[in-house]
């Protein structure tokens, strides 16, 4: 009864503490005895408490004969599993939507931390300097025709569009490359995953995007701050000694798109 009374604080602190760990629900319920409980000054925050307890209390009935059981509210059937627990900790929580896509990749740390940043479009870009006060270019240094976003860098810029063809038509998915009309890396991502029901498939995808956004990003880094000029067969001699060793590593993923392309 003294964990439902601490929902009314001003309530709880009237009724002295021995009653409190002495009182049982049937002690408490029986002739209305949780009213003599109530001690001291009855101030405004009191009595309000006392009307809402004595609402909710009004219409309820002890049933003496029959055996007390624990009910568990987030089941259907009233049984606990540390599943449906762990699941109650989330429970008005906003879902991330790549969260599986990224954290559950075969992907090394460094390259998912670097795409959960791109997803929540937290590089540090042109138009993120910008939003900050910050001093930056007003076009992107790579091409001088946008204004330099992440979703510019990995989908919009030819750069990286042709990266992406050739990292897809050696496994003989080209047409799933960003098209020129894509405007969010994350929405050609989530369509380029979801265009498969084979799970190994998908896993080899999602590494195959992470993979390529990673030497991308470098790549354009250099360009921006070492002075190089882009090389595409520079990128894709990155990215294909990479996706070497992330299979050899074992990304099951990468390695299956690896034998059914043997090209890769």
């Amino acid at each position: 009864m003294g964990n439902a009374l601490q929902t009314l604080p001003l309530l709880f602190m009237a009724i002295p503490k021995r009653r409190v760990k002495r009182r049982t629900v049937r002690d408490t319920l029986t002739n209305q005895a949780w009213v003599s409980d109530i001690q001291g000054a009855l101030i405004v925050g009191v009595i309000v408490d006392y009307l809402h307890l004595w609402d909710l209390l009004m219409e309820f009935q002890l049933q003496p004969e029959v055996e007390d059981r624990h009910l568990w509210r987030l089941s259907s059937n009233g049984q606990y599993s540390a599943k449906l627990a762990y699941k109650g900790f989330f429970l008005g929580s906003i879902l991330f939507g790549p969260c599986e896509r990224i954290w559950k990749s075969w992907a090394p740390p460094k390259c998912r931390f670097f795409v959960w940043l791109v997803t929540h479009n937290k590089c540090w870009t042109a138009d993120r300097l910008a939003r900050r006060g910050l001093p930056h270019l007003e076009y992107c240094p790579l091409c001088d025709q946008e204004e330099e976003t992440i979703d510019h860098l990995l989908v919009h810029y030819v750069f990286a569009r042709e990266v992406w063809f050739n990292l897809f038509r050696q496994v003989g998915l080209q047409t799933l490359s960003p098209q020129p009309t894509e405007l969010s890396f994350h929405a050609w991502w989530e369509k380029a995953s979801s265009s498969t029901v084979d799970g190994l498939t998908r896993q080899g995808i999602n590494s195959l995007i992470i993979l390529g956004a990673w030497p991308v990003w470098n790549h354009g880094n250099g360009c921006v701050f070492d002075g190089a000029a882009p090389n595409l067969a520079g990128a894709l001699i990155i990215a294909g000694k990479e996706r070497r060793l992330w299979s050899m590593a074992g990304d099951r993923g990468l390695s299956f798109l690896t034998a059914l392309f043997p090209g890769i």
